[in-house]
């Protein structure tokens, strides 16, 4: 498990567009204890982007 918050984002998106819920669900428990709001951002446009690609 990536242990670098810009790591976990890919990895994050990656499960999304996958739909492993249990990798997502770890990967996001790893990702609170590590992750500024800088890098919460970027997740959050990473999953905008992934759910337009899925759409």
């Amino acid at each position: 498990m990536p242990e670098d918050p810009d790591e976990l984002v890919d990895a994050i998106a990656v499960a999304v567009r996958a739909g492993d819920d249990r990798r997502i669900g770890l990967l996001l428990d790893r990702f609170k204890e590590v992750a500024g709001p800088s890098h919460l951002i970027r997740l959050r446009d990473r999953l905008c982007g992934v759910s337009v690609l899925r759409g």
